[in-house]
């Protein structure tokens, strides 16, 4: 394998790899293999394909970017489930044959996720909008703070709400993105249950 123009020491610093290792690749004996090969790639500028095989452009789709890593997997729970969410026993629910999403975000054990129903969170008017359909991960260890997108119940609910939480000199609020939804004032009356931290969208 030809390694451009990048001495063995050089890549063997960025990809975290023994210096003997990369010397072979150098050399011809061997060639990197999966993530390390995306990685190599990006590190020289070149196409994978090329690097590997020969094939192609050299320079050809060189804009590679690995993806974030996983970080573990939540359970998909209904809006019920998680109006009643100090109730629901976590590990237990791994042991089901439960629905599990992969995820990147960064949240506790206890994150679960919610498909949304309706569309009072699809802006329509530019901004950030969250479509019926849409996974949501949930970490219900997190801290509510102003701005943030929440999952809640409201007392006379037994099953939970998606809103963002608006806090504005004291007073309270639950604000849709759908501007024809109202907003609703939460004084004692509801129950913040998480915080979203993170949207899973199909296309």
């Amino acid at each position: 394998m030809e390694a451009c123009d990048m001495k063995a020491a050089e890549i063997h610093r960025k990809l975290g790899i023994t210096k003997s290792t990369v010397s072979k690749w150098v050399n011809g004996i061997g060639k990197p293999g999966g993530e390390n090969a995306v990685k190599l790639a990006k590190i020289l500028r070149c196409n994978v394909s090329w690097l590997m095989e020969g094939k192609g452009s050299p320079n050809k789709n060189v804009e590679l970017e690995l993806g974030p890593d996983l970080r573990g997997q939540a359970p998909l729970i209904s809006w019920v489930q998680a109006g009643k969410w100090k109730e629901i026993d976590m590990e237990s629910l791994r042991q089901t044959d439960a629905t599990f999403y992969q995820h990147t975000a960064n949240v506790s054990e206890e994150a679960f996720a919610l498909r949304v129903k309706g569309d009072s969170m699809t802006s329509f008017t530019g901004g950030k909008s969250i479509p019926e359909g849409s996974v949501i991960i949930v970490d219900p260890n997190m801290q509510a703070e102003h701005g943030k997108v929440v999952v809640a119940r409201l007392e006379e609910s037994d099953e939970a709400t998606l809103k963002q939480l608006v806090i504005d000199g004291g007073a309270k609020y639950l604000k849709p993105f759908n501007n024809s939804y109202p907003t609703m004032p939460i004084n004692g009356n509801c129950t913040i249950i998480g915080v979203v931290k993170q949207v899973i969208q199909d296309f």
